[in-house]
Parts: structure tokens; sequence; C-alpha cells
């Protein structure tokens, strides 16, 4: 009797499936790795999909006990997907002709960084890290592809440690060659290295030192956190303006690709004594200056640099957005606390820098440890958010050390996941934000919300649900954009949510809300209609049976998108 030389199908499965860069290059040879448990004989098969399309199968035998597969394979970008080309990934295992698992994942091809700015960050840095490896390997199968190293530096002033283990601002012991083995493993994965950088602060000792460089109050009192670190004069006719320039300029010859320029939210308007002449600063002003002059000095020294500077609260947005800064990054703190206030932050933004991409730091407090809030309630409020921020257009500086989450604006009180549902659901989102970036994040994607749903606007119409063009509490928010051969519907679920403030824990989700009925009115000729979720599977788009039906301006295009939990995506090809 032949020996049988598979093993139960039910221990036959795929771990894992990821690619070895969280995004590649033009011209780089796409690698992704899959990784099996007690396989034996079969094959494994990698589906690579544009969309809805699938544009190529790649197969591989297995051989007995084969615990990882590598596929590598090329992929062509046409010039007019020249800024970025996402692409989803099934992978297949099958045995005796069947499929018995599978699993997915993405990549996308870049131009650069700049064109979707996947943010994570790292704050761990003591000599024990150097055999930690796993936090940038994790960070990878996100997708992250650039990173900012808060608080790495020896001090606010100065930043370059002297020796390779030291102290740090707030005590911690930390080792510099933990920091330039990180920036090298990041940069292995494809990651840009972004290091910490006040703009403004400084130690005691310096200010104690250089009091004319300080920035002061109307009562003559200086500007400053305690004894801990006071703000300094950014303005050119100061001396810190050079010094600060020339230690971002140390920075980047360490190794990092560039500076998180952050600044504190306030004062907004201060009392400088510069050359002993006192002068009222504006720092809405100084912001851009000093972000111009810091690309400026450091690529006269022969060097490229990132530059992202913090506009806390959305302040001044207006002025360092069109500044040489990569991206706009604004850190969202109250009175922006509604899901609707994360719309406009994003919107706003795009509206002062339409070619750069919008992040937002938008710590979720409900995971603070000390709140002792139940682990379900914040990870709904995370959904929501993170749902919200992607449907909007923007980018969540959300995850990195870990498997960790921000909770807070001091990085190192991140809050490590430990539920593996959870981590599948964070994965399948920044999975889909991939797969479908030129959807949710193109240059040339126009929001036509306000103008085609709701009120007296009749375009788009919805029934099965209550929908809104804002995002409102107990509705659905149908969110209506377009770009050249797409019309493009983003449906998210608050028809139960009753606090539509983002950082407080939810009860629950709402529950899924069936076949709605959608209504379009288009005078181009339809090829198909697409609904993708990231909370169905595993984001793969499914194609809609639509028809045609008589409106008041003319025919509409009608189909029934079949379910809807937290984000649905729908997408009209002409």
């Amino acid at each position: 009797m032949k020996k049988n030389n598979f093993r139960d199908v039910k221990d036959l499965k795929i771990l894992d499936v990821y690619p070895l860069k969280a995004q590649f290059n033009k011209g780089d040879k796409i690698q992704v790795a899959v990784e099996l448990e007690n396989t034996s004989e079969g094959i494994v098969r990698c589906k690579v999909y544009r969309f809805h399309e699938i544009i190529l199968i790649v197969e591989k035998n297995i051989e007995n006990l084969v615990k990882e597969v590598l596929f590598e394979f090329d992929v062509r970008i046409d010039e007019k997907d020249s800024t970025m080309s996402g692409f989803g990934i099934d992978v297949e295992l099958y045995q005796d002709g069947k499929m018995i698992h599978s699993k997915s994942t993405a990549f996308d091809i870049l131009d650069s960084f700049k064109c979707a700015p996947r943010y994570g960050f790292l704050s761990d840095f003591s000599q024990s890290d150097l055999e930690d490896k796993d936090d940038l390997r994790e960070m990878n199968k996100y997708h992250l592809n650039v990173v900012q190293y808060y608080d790495w530096m020896y001090r606010h002033h100065d930043l370059i440690p002297r020796t390779d283990i030291f102290i740090d601002p707030l005590n911690r012991e930390l080792s510099l060659i933990a920091i330039k083995d990180k920036i090298n493993i990041a940069h292995k994965y494809g990651m840009k290295a972004i290091g910490y950088g006040a703009v403004y602060a400084a130690a005691p000792d310096f200010y104690k030192e250089n009091k004319e460089l300080a920035l002061y109050k109307n009562n003559g009192e200086v500007f400053g956190f305690a004894d801990f670190l006071y703000i300094m004069d950014i303005s050119r006719e100061g001396r810190w303006h050079d010094h600060i320039i020339n230690e971002f300029y140390k920075a980047v010859k360490l190794g990092f690709d560039g500076i998180h320029m952050d600044q504190y939210g306030y004062p907004k308007e201060a009392i400088s004594n510069a050359n002993g002449e006192e002068k009222v600063r504006n720092l809405r002003k100084e912001f851009p200056i000093l972000v111009d002059d810091t690309r400026e000095y450091i690529e006269s020294k022969g060097e490229t640099v990132n530059l992202i500077f913090n506009a806390v609260n959305n302040w001044p947005v207006e002025t360092v957005a069109n500044s040489k800064e990569d991206v706009v990054y604004i850190e969202v703190w109250p009175p922006n606390d509604t899901y609707q206030d994360l719309y406009n932050l994003i919107i706003n933004a795009k509206k002062y820098a339409p070619e750069k991409q919008v992040i937002l730091a938008a710590y979720m407090n409900p995971f603070l440890e000390e709140l002792n809030i139940p682990e379900d309630k914040a990870e709904n409020s995370t959904l929501l958010t993170m749902a919200t921020i992607f449907a909007s257009g923007g980018f969540h500086l959300l995850l990195g050390e870990k498997n960790g989450v921000l909770c807070d604006p001091y990085y190192p009180k991140y809050r490590i996941m430990e539920n593996e549902d959870f981590k599948s659901k964070l994965r399948s989102y920044y999975d889909f934000i991939v797969k479908y970036e030129e959807l949710i994040y193109d240059f040339d994607i126009i929001d036509t919300t306000m103008v085609n749903t709701g009120g007296i606007n009749g375009e788009y119409s919805f029934k099965g649900i209550k929908s809104c063009p804002k995002a409102e509490a107990e509705s659905v928010w149908a969110l209506i954009k377009e770009k050249p051969g797409y019309k493009i519907i983003n449906l998210i679920n608050y028809s139960e949510m009753k606090d539509m403030n983002w950082n407080v824990p939810k009860e629950k989700l709402s529950s899924e809300a069936k076949d709605i009925q959608v209504s379009v009115l288009t005078c181009n000729k339809v090829k198909g209609v697409y609904v993708a979720s990231p909370d169905f599977q595993e984001g793969k788009a499914l194609e809609l049976e639509f028809k045609y039906v008589d409106g008041d301006q003319g025919r509409k295009i009608q189909f029934i998108v079949p379910k809807l939990k937290i984000w649905d995506l729908v997408y009209i090809v002409y």
C-alpha cells in the first residue's frame, strides 16, 4: 500500500503573508514572503490584483515541511500611474487540487513615501533594543513606510549624544548604537527614518547661558515648561535659528532621512529680545521661514532631507502647508473632537496644499492604561477613527513599537496590542488603504459630497439607510468623490452612534446595514460597479449588478450594496 505523504488538511495553513518592503520603488523586484505551518507537498499560488482585476498569477510547488516561500516578480507601471500604484495579493494553499487555506496582503509602488506617507513611530532605544529586530519587522507588515524616531536625542537643544550610552531629558537610558541600528533596519524595509526635533525647546542650562535667545510673555516671564524646557526665538534675527538648523543637519549626517519638526501649539505671539531690541514675534509667520531655511541649509551641504512640521491642532496650517515641508501633519486636540472635525481638518489642509498628503496624529486616549477602559471599547473607537480619517483622504499616525498604538503625546506611553483579532483588523485596514490607494489618496480626487447628495442634491441617493453628507450621529455618512474614470462612494456606519466624539470609548459598533439601494445620476457609460471593505473578505472587491432607472434629471444607475459594517468603498468605473 502506498504511503500517503500528506498530513491532515486541518493542520496545513498559511501563517502569514507580507511584502518584504513597506513600499517598493519603480523597477524594484517585488518580494512577498509566505510563512507556512506543518505543510507537506502541495502548491502555493500567488494572485496579484489591481483593484478587482487579476494581473498576475505565480505558483510554486512546495516540498515536505517547507516553512517559508518567497515569491519574486516584476510589475510594470504605466506612466499615467507615476505617483502611486497599489496592489492586492491573495496567496492560496492547494493540496490534491483543492484550496485548503488562503491569506491576503498588499503592496504598492511609489515615486516617494510622500505620495502615501503611512507614518509610524519608534520610541524605545535602550541597549536591550539592539536585540529587538521584531518592532520594525512587524511595522513593515502594516506597510509603514516612514517612521518617526521619537525622543531619540541627548537634549532638545543638543541632539547628538557624545557616548553610546546616554541619559535622555526624561532620565531614560538610551543607546546611540541602537538608534543607528534601527535606522539601518528601517532602510532595509524601504522605510524613511525621521528624527524628532523640537524647533524651539532648550534645556535649563542652555537658557541660563542664553536668556536673550528666549521668548517672553507680555508680563516679562519666559515661556517654558516649569524648569524642564524653555522656548527660544526661532526668527532669523536670533542665534537660535541657525543653531537648531545646524543640529538638524547633524541628525541627518547621523543617518536620519529627515526631521519631524515639533512645536507645542503656543505661544502664538511672544516677545523677543534678540540683539537687545524688544520685538513682537508672530510665530505663524516664523515657522514657514524656519522650515524653508532648514531645507535650504541641509541641501546646500549636499544632503537630501525630508521635513514634517507639526501644525498643532491645525495651527498654523495656513502658512506652513505652503512651506517646503513634504507633507501636512496635524496633531489633533480639542476642540476638534468629532468625526466631522477630523474630516474638516483634512479637507482644509488639502485646500492650502493640494499637492501634499495629510497626516493626522490622533492619539487614541481610550487605550491609556490609567483609564482602565475595556479594550474592546477602545478598539471600537480606534476602528471608527481610522475609517473616518482614511475615507476622508488622510493618513493616521497610530502604529509602531511592538504592535503598539499611540494613546498619548509622550510616545513611550504607547499601548501594546495583545488582542490577535484586533491586530488582524488593523492589518486589514492598512492592507486596504494600500490596495485601493488611488481611489482614496490620488491627487486628482475631487470631493463632491456637498453638491451631490443630501438636501436639494439628487445626484446620489440611498434607500435602506438614513444617509447624510456629514458625519452625524445615528446616520450613515455618504462621502462622494470622483477622479478621471471613476466615481467613488465611501460609506461610514455611524447609524447607532449617539456620541460623535472620536476619542471616547465606544460600547459597541453599529449593527451591520444590509441591502443598501444606491442610485447615481451619471452621463458616462458605466463599465462596472464594485464594492470593497476592510471589514469583509480581506478587502477583496465584489462586482455589483446594476440597472438603469428613470429619474427627474435623466436615467440613473441603480445597484444594491449587500452589507456595511464600518466602512465600504464603492467605485463606479467608466
